[in-house]
């Protein structure tokens, strides 16, 4: 039962991926939208569920179809072994509907829908496997994203002050536009959709989640939902361009630094992924949509290929995901070996693969700008740490032979296989093609011989110098240990995040229940409830003994209490 319903759903999602990619290139191609509206409900209330097809909402579906095909295929034999296979693709599948939700909605309310499904299903993703680890992902998770939940929420109240939820009808609005505190709540939503500082701890976090899933949300669903975001509310962002390009290139840089420093494969792939996410937000930030567009589809497919292979070599050495374990891998794993590498060359843009087209684009219309010499320069950087990452990622994984030795059989394994190969050929076509349909004619771009050849320039450096310190065995430079763990604690994001909020408030309530309920107010409670107990009981069995002298007390005080209220 559960492996037909994997393969009914697979088989569903790719036939939707094919129809999705043809429709896209169609309107592409005819300069064609389709906006459709049903209008709901009787004499007195109204409501409209609104839809919008163009090709840019077309070609990501067809992207987030394609991939969660192969992720659902890839999960018969991953998730294999699991008790709850059926509740998990119920989940991967409410996941994938969010996402759909959210693309095709030009209406805020609806947005609102799939934005909150998407940060639910992902919680409950997150804590699939429950432990003390995989549920502290899950609250910082879902806490974080709150916070871009309640930025939309803010925002509904304000179309609902407009008139209109529909965000089509004011595109061109003078009186929409003029809202700077709108475009504001747009972009802190999108920044905790997609990890950029401060909320990037996150999205390594999530890590705790199967791997097939992080295949899913971090490659083309989760954290592309606030960059998409962004590019449908483009027409808003001029009042916060700078600084979504300032957080962008320091997020780029950030998350290049954190890798170096990591040993873990899956975060190793998910900062990687952080860093792309800075490079969408900084074509964003200068104007370039169509761009980061073609940038978050090319890198949604290779980095799906990037985790399913990771996922295979987890899954064949014990679940291990230390580098440190690996090893001389390629022996055991050819064809994997091979998918993980040319998802690691689209990642470094190398010419040629799909990465290049888009990220080299976005770099040489970045250096066309007339900004500041500091965000030029830490992006070209950032550009070198993803080569170097990768490099020092692809040693420890095939070339070094410190591993253990393993009887690795996962190879042989085809229903893990076809999804990888698969990936590998569309994530190797999507570039061209993607480039050839999205821009009819190339770019005009005029810079001096020095800066067209900085990013080829800077990749071959970083190789070379990775390469040159892993063979003299110097891995890392020699920071001092109070600086390494600065670096490798993501610049201490989640403490930021988790314990700096979390932690005031437990030691708070920690000496309250301490001193008090379990303090001086308890012992005083119970001590005096005890003793006035014993000394009422003894009155009351005096004034009940019946005595003479008891009667008359009483009759006297009841005497002097008239006197009294008499006068």
């Amino acid at each position: 039962m559960t492996k037909q319903l994997y393969k009914t759903i697979s088989l569903l999602l790719l036939n939707l991926m094919l129809i999705c990619f043809f429709s896209g290139i169609f309107m592409l191609n005819s300069n064609l939208v389709v906006f459709l509206e049903w209008v709901l409900g009787g004499a007195s209330l109204n409501l409209s569920v609104t839809f919008l097809f163009d090709y840019m909402s077309c070609l990501f579906l067809a992207t987030v179809f394609c991939i969660s095909s192969n992720v659902v295929w890839y999960s018969q034999s991953y998730m294999s072994e699991d008790k709850d296979a059926d509740r998990f693709i119920l989940l991967v599948f409410g996941f994938v509907i969010s996402m759909v939700l959210l693309i095709i909605s030009p209406n805020i309310m609806s947005i609102l829908l799939g934005w909150d499904g998407l940060g639910l299903i992902s919680y409950c993703l997150v804590v699939y496997y429950p432990t003390k680890k995989s549920n502290s992902a899950g609250m910082l998770t879902v806490l974080s994203n709150r916070v871009g939940d309640v930025c939309i929420l803010i925002s509904i109240a304000w179309f609902s002050l407009v008139g209109d939820f529909n965000f089509l009808v004011w595109n061109n609005s003078d009186e929409f536009l003029t809202s700077y505190w709108l475009s504001f709540l747009m972009v802190v939503g999108a920044m905790t959709k997609s990890a950029q500082i401060p909320f990037s701890a996150w999205l390594p976090a999530a890590m705790a989640a199967p791997t097939p899933v992080s295949a899913l949300v971090h490659s083309s669903t989760l954290v592309t939902a606030g960059v998409y975001l962004l590019i449908r509310f483009s027409f808003l962002l001029e009042s916060w361009s700078f600084m979504l390009l300032f957080i962008s290139t320091l997020t780029m840089f950030m998350s290049g630094i954190v890798a170096i420093f990591e040993y873990d494969l899956k975060k190793i792939i998910a900062l990687s992924t952080l860093s792309q996410l800075g490079v969408m937000m900084f074509s964003i930030s200068l104007g370039m949509y169509n761009v980061a567009f073609f940038h978050l589809v090319t890198h949604a497919l290779f980095k799906a290929l990037l985790f399913l292979s990771a996922g295979v070599l987890i899954h064949g050495i014990g679940g291990s995901q230390d580098i440190r374990h690996f090893g001389n891998l390629s022996k055991s794993f050819p064809l994997v070996g091979v998918c993980l590498n040319l998802a690691n060359l689209s990642l470094c843009g190398i010419p040629f693969m799909s990465g290049f087209y888009s990220k080299d684009l976005i770099v040489e219309l970045a250096c066309q700008n007339s900004w500041n010499m500091f965000i030029m320069i830490i992006m070209i950087i950032s550009l070198g740490l993803t080569v170097s990452y990768s490099a020092r990622l692809v040693f420890y994984s095939f070339v070094n032979a410190g591993g253990g030795s393993f009887l690795l059989m996962c190879d042989k394994d085809y229903t893990m296989l076809i999804p990888i190969t698969s990936l590998s050929m569309i994530s190797l076509m999507s570039g061209p093609v993607l480039n050839w349909t999205m821009f009819n004619f190339p770019s005009l771009i005029l810079l001096p011989q020095s800066l067209k050849m900085i990013a080829l320039i800077m990749v071959t450096l970083s190789l070379i110098l990775t390469v040159a310190l892993i063979s003299f065995k110097i891995y890392l430079l020699n920071f001092s240990s109070k600086i390494s763990f600065f670096m490798g604690s993501m610049w201490f994001m989640p403490i930021i995040s988790g314990q700096s909020l979390s932690l005031p408030i437990l030691l708070i309530g920690g000496q309250t229940l301490k001193n008090l309920d379990q303090g001086w107010l308890e012992f005083n409670t119970k001590n005096i409830s005890s003793n006035y107990s014993a000394f009422f009981n003894i009155l009351f069995t005096k004034f009940q003994g019946n005595t003479l002298k008891t009667h008359f007390l009483v009759f006297l005080i009841w005497f002097i209490f008239m006197i009294i209220y008499i006068l």
